[in-house]
């Protein structure tokens, strides 16, 4: 057996649908479905231990992910990133166990190619030929490479500040991109709309259960990487929140399985830009549209989260915590893991770790508390607003007085941990 699935869940109605047959929404209720697998069978047949030494990269969790062919599997080795315990990063921050999932080893960049990997795999089982998207940048890149891969037409919008970068990759592999006038609300009313007139998958939340289900593998290799202990804490950046209902559903199902003994916290962190979900989880309240977002961490910018709800109720579940940043913390955090760490991730990616900034929770965390921040994808990706920050490069002669004054200048100036 390839995979275990079983079908698809109905969120709404609980009904339990033929997942060849109705692959991307439910039929009564047009709204989410969840995959549903036979945990079962798993458990008595296959060796969490054993699967560490499959090839590696995501498809090795076979068993729990929805593409039953092999044979339709279109993937570019995406996943087992590094999970880097930022030791230096942690003792700035009095966190003596703190990681970062470094998903910008990732093919395309970003977290975004397990969910495009798997999306596009089941799109080849069921014959989905035609995928459109509205982005602000790291999907547009995925879902283009992945449909370039697996022979599919793609067509992406992205908006005005989105990165040349991720519009340069977008045209490279082929694909169409636009750039969409208005914001992220527009863009995924037009790709909604395009969907209809093209016969086009619309390939985001709730039409598109995979994205969710790549990336709950993210779950998978972290309890694998700390000795299959649940982290104290999973930290995620979120805009439209797949990442954090992947990490829900990833680590319930291996808690299921007796894999690993407790769920941890899921954390999300928006910025005060863009927190239409944070804002709910303080007035207890249902998600309502944000308006435009004024952020300039690209990436966290979805002001009408379809599935923020349920994103509210996974935080609330988990008790975890809702953290608003602001666009100066995520850039001074991008910077800081840069020089901590040497990893280099677009602002949006560092989130998790401007979330962890002394006054920035209304709880403390523990010292020894075990936290994962996820590094959802490259500083490459997004040049502009680090590029803007840091200036131009220092041309000097070529004379060591020179460069002794402008290392003089240099010191003087560098980042100092103000927060």
């Amino acid at each position: 057996m390839f995979s275990a699935i079983k079908g698809h869940r109905s969120l709404e109605t609980g009904d339990i649908l033929d997942d060849l047959e109705h692959p991307f929404t439910c039929p009564k209720s047009g709204g989410a479905l969840q995959g549903l697998y036979d945990l079962e069978w798993i458990g008595k047949n296959v060796d969490r231990d054993e699967v560490a030494r499959r090839p590696r990269g995501i498809w090795r969790w076979a068993e729990l992910l929805p593409v039953r062919d092999p044979e339709n599997v279109v993937s570019l080795r995406e996943g087992d990133t590094p999970l880097i315990h930022a030791e230096r990063l942690g003792a700035e921050l009095g966190l003596e166990r703190l990681f970062i999932l470094d998903e910008s080893r990732n093919p395309t960049g970003s977290f975004k190619d397990r969910g495009g990997s798997v999306t596009i795999s089941k799109c080849r089982e069921v014959g989905v030929e035609r995928i459109v998207l509205a982005s602000s940048g790291n999907a547009a890149a995925c879902f283009a490479a992945y449909c370039a891969r697996g022979g599919l037409e793609y067509f992406g919008l992205v908006r005005d500040d989105s990165s040349v970068v991720h519009c340069v990759q977008v045209g490279a592999y082929g694909s169409l991109t636009l750039i969409a006038e208005g914001d992220m609300a527009d863009g995924s009313r037009l790709a909604e709309e395009v969907s209809g007139e093209i016969g086009a998958l619309h390939a985001t939340l709730p039409r598109n259960l995979y994205r969710i289900e790549g990336k709950k593998t993210a779950a998978f290799e972290i309890a694998e990487a700390l000795g299959w202990r649940a982290p104290d804490r999973v930290i995620c950046p979120t805009a439209g929140g797949t990442m954090s209902l992947a990490m829900e559903q990833g680590f319930r199902e291996i808690f299921e399985l007796d894999w690993i003994d407790r769920m941890p916290r899921i954390d999300i962190v928006q910025t005060d830009g863009c927190a239409p979900i944070l804002r709910a989880l303080e007035s207890g309240g249902k998600v309502e549209p944000w308006g435009p977002p004024t952020t300039k961490s690209a990436g966290l910018t979805s002001p009408s989260p379809a599935c923020g709800d349920r994103v509210a109720a996974v935080v609330k579940k988990t008790e975890g915590e809702g953290v608003e940043v602001t666009d100066e913390m995520n850039l001074r955090a991008e910077f800081m893991i840069g020089a901590k760490e040497g990893l280099f991730l677009q602002p949006a990616a560092a989130a998790g770790v401007a979330s962890l900034f002394p006054g920035a929770r209304k709880s403390a965390l523990g010292r020894d508390e075990t936290i994962v921040c996820i590094g959802t994808g490259t500083g490459k990706n997004a040049p502009e607003v680090a590029g803007e920050a840091l200036g131009r490069t220092v041309r000097i002669p070529a004379r060591v007085d020179a460069f002794l004054e402008a290392r003089s200048r240099w010191l003087d100036e560098m980042i100092k941990p103000d927060y």
